[in-house]
């Protein structure tokens, strides 16, 4: 089972990957990074896709059809896709025995990259990551 560190490096190995992260959803803040980040700030990236995922995270429309929420065991938002011109930003929430406030962050070109690979691999990752 990898810890943070392994599973950013093999979300590098992704084909176009420009940068990853993992990232606590309710403070903002990095537990690890990797790679690029858009505009070059890490800490500020992770803050700004942290208010994006808490948004997915809190909002009942998001939520799947039976309205499952938090509390049971199971991750009612899987995961988030935000497209531009250039590349994607796939947010994976992990779960965890904790309050599953954590999430995987990758930067994926969009030339190079290959979106459908990155989140099935992405879902992998985040069920097997251990964190510390």
């Amino acid at each position: 089972m990898p810890g943070i560190d392994e599973c950013l490096l093999e979300a590098m190995r992704l084909p176009g990957a420009r940068g990853a992260a993992v990232v606590d959803w309710t403070s903002g803040l990095t537990l690890g990074v990797v790679g690029e980040s858009p505009g070059g700030d890490h800490e500020r990236t992770a803050a700004e896709a942290a208010e994006l995922a808490r948004l997915a995270a809190e909002h009942r429309c998001f939520a799947p059809a039976d309205g499952s929420d938090w509390s049971g065991p199971g991750i009612p938002v899987e995961d988030l896709i935000v497209s531009n011109s250039d590349s994607y930003h796939l947010l994976r929430f992990v779960p965890t025995t904790f309050d599953s406030s954590v999430f995987l962050h990758l930067w994926l070109s969009r030339v190079e990259g290959n979106l459908a690979l990155a989140r099935i691999r992405l879902g992998e990752m985040a069920g097997r990551l251990v964190l510390e």
